[in-house]
């Protein structure tokens, strides 16, 4: 169960950067098993499933490939854009924290619990971004904090 959640959350981190800033966006499974992304109003914003590679794969509603994630040699995630390119890393801190990093090293957002068992988004400087909750259905919906 630990590793099923363990997944969930790396699936749910890597749309993060494709979040519109006063949007939530709710994650769920359909009939087939793929996490489907949708925003406020009930639209697909992105469908992902693990393609023959073992690697997560997140697309489009038309079925170009936004971000592919894998797992690197030391148990990282990697995250990488359509291209190739890696976009970024996250790992887990000493404090069982994952922290995402971009490219070059530099941490971009960390994620911890908080007493009640949401997953608390952080920024670089410690400001609360967001928040991922659970929903009356048990979907994972992402809430933006406000600024």
């Amino acid at each position: 169960m630990k590793g099923l959640f363990r997944f969930s959350l790396v699936m749910i981190i890597g749309l993060m950067s494709h979040c519109i800033l006063n949007a939530q966006v709710t994650y769920s499974r359909d009939w087939q098993g793929n996490t489907v992304a949708k925003d406020a109003y009930g639209n697909v914003v992105a469908i992902g499933s693990k393609n023959w590679q073992g690697e997560f794969v997140w697309k489009d509603s038309y079925g170009n490939v936004i971000q592919t994630e894998s797992k690197d040699w030391q148990g990282n995630t990697v995250v990488k854009d359509q291209y190739g390119n890696t976009e970024n890393t996250r790992s887990l801190d000493w404090q069982g924290n994952t922290v995402q990093k971009d490219a070059y090293g530099n941490t971009e957002f960390v994620y911890e619990k908080d007493w009640q068992g949401n997953t608390v988004v952080k920024d670089k400087y410690g400001n609360q971004v967001g928040k991922y909750v659970k929903d009356w259905q048990g979907n994972t919906v992402f809430v933006r904090s406000g600024y």
